[in-house]
């Protein structure tokens, strides 16, 4: 008996911690408001450097949010086609042939 007064001596700030208000405003299980990032054009994803962003899905999908035509699946499959994957075989470094 005495150990169980113990333990729930000990427990009792823990528990009343956790059962307590918070002020951040930030709760646990609920996705935070993140913005979204604005749509990228043809210029602004040419001019990229960073491979490796350039062809992020992220960054593709905010090419096709600038131009209402690509939002057609066969537009966009064509767009991948003549204009993505070119460039992407041109910049792309291909491994050494040993």
């Amino acid at each position: 008996m005495f150990r169980v007064v113990c333990i729930l001596l000990l427990l009792w700030p823990v528990v009343l911690t956790g059962c307590g208000g918070s002020d951040s405003g930030v709760q646990i299980g609920v996705p935070s408001d993140v913005p979204t990032p604005p749509p990228i054009s043809l210029d602004e994803w040419d001019k990229m450097t960073d491979i490796n962003q350039k062809y992020d899905v992220d960054t593709l999908d905010r090419l096709r949010a600038s131009d209402p035509r690509l939002e057609k699946e066969n537009a966009w499959d064509q767009f991948l086609t003549e204009v993505v994957v070119p460039k992407m075989k041109e910049e792309k470094p291909r491994p050494s042939q040993n």
